[in-house]
């Protein structure tokens, strides 16, 4: 049995690799075409190309996760229904839930290193992605359509550009007094980062009241660094689960509402449960044991449930962090719903062998 699990588990790692490997490489490239115009006009030559490939691969990789573990499982299984070694493992005795146990550990394990590598390796590349302010990333950035909102102390803060990473413009600080009223307004034309605060300048002031006196702001002392900054702009997905965590709490700052972060938070803690649910799916499918089946149309059935599980789950994703759904019932539901069907089908197999 040991044996067979390490066969198995070696099977569905090199597919893994294989089939992430290609996936990286094709939608960088198509990623790369699409904004290469960008990459290469600001002189960095055709090396630029594949440096920007190698920035936005966490990213990628993030985004196609699960569905590259649905193919592998899936792919995996082709292999032994092409070289009639699943009913050889039929015939050992190996029923579909024990199947689904054997492989169980490396999918799961899998996942989670996958996970920790996205953890490490995608908030970097987003901040330098930021730096650049290439594609998706220059509409992302701050500016007068897209602000930067921050609670800092006692006061709000507005921020309607970034010209780089240590440089905000069209900066607004509302001063607000203990009930919550506002009670003086400033304005900075530009702030530049010097190493331990932001330096304002063109900065002006209006008291909202008689009562309040506005005094001119020509040093803004704050915790917030360009490195920070770069986070409250990021988008929460393309944070760490650390960042996530404290920016899901109440009161704390963030582009977006704490239920945003916290969203993303179980959504991505979640993924090697999600990717077992998956595995159940899919081997009740590929228990294909004719001689002649070549396991092809097992294979797009089990690819369509996959697909119908990202599309379930990105819908209620919008729906979380628009604040449309609770975060857990968003979570939970996909998983629950497939953990069922995925339930049903290893029994009814069960049943009919």
């Amino acid at each position: 049995m040991i044996r067979i699990a390490l066969y198995l588990s070696k099977t569905f790692i090199v597919l893994w690799l294989t089939v992430t490997f290609g996936f990286l490489v094709l939608i960088g490239l198509l990623d790369s075409l699409a904004n290469g115009g960008e990459i290469l006009s600001d002189g960095r030559g055709f090396a630029a190309t594949f440096e920007y490939m190698m920035y936005r691969a966490p990213v990628i990789f993030d985004r196609v996760l699960l569905f590259t573990i649905i193919v592998a499982i899936l792919l995996t299984f082709v292999k032994l229904i092409r070289a009639h070694e699943l009913v050889a493992i039929l015939g050992f005795g190996i029923s579909v839930p024990k199947q689904i146990a054997l492989l169980a550990p490396a999918v799961m394990g899998v996942t989670a290193l996958a996970i920790l590598f996205i953890n490490t390796a995608m908030p970097p590349s987003v901040r330098a992605l930021q730096a650049w302010g290439i594609g998706e990333y220059k509409t992302k950035n701050i500016s007068e359509k897209n602000p930067l909102w921050l609670q800092d102390g006692t006061q709000i803060v507005r921020a309607g550009g970034r010209e780089n990473m240590g440089t905000l413009n069209n900066l607004m600080f509302f001063a607000q007094e203990d009930n919550g009223e506002i009670s003086a307004i400033r304005w900075a034309k530009k702030a530049v980062y010097d190493g331990d605060d932001w330096q304002l300048s063109g900065d002006e002031s209006l008291a909202i009241q008689e009562r309040f006196t506005a005094v001119p702001l020509k040093v803004w002392q704050t915790e917030q660094t360009p490195t920070s900054i770069a986070k409250l702009a990021a988008d929460p997905r393309d944070l760490s689960l650390k960042d996530m965590r404290v920016f899901r709490e109440e009161g704390n700052s963030g582009s977006k509402p704490s239920f945003a972060y916290g969203f993303w938070y179980l959504h991505r803690i979640t993924r090697p449960l999600a990717a077992l649910i998956l595995l159940m799916c899919a081997v009740p499918i590929m228990q294909i044991t004719n001689r002649e089946d070549t396991g092809d149309k097992a294979l797009i059935i089990g690819i369509t449930v996959g697909f119908i599980y990202l599309i379930i789950d990105g819908a209620l994703s919008t729906f979380a962090v628009s604040g449309g759904l609770a975060i857990g019932w968003a979570v939970a539901l996909p998983l629950a719903v497939f953990g069922l069907i995925g339930g049903f089908l290893s029994l009814k197999t069960e049943s009919l062998s």
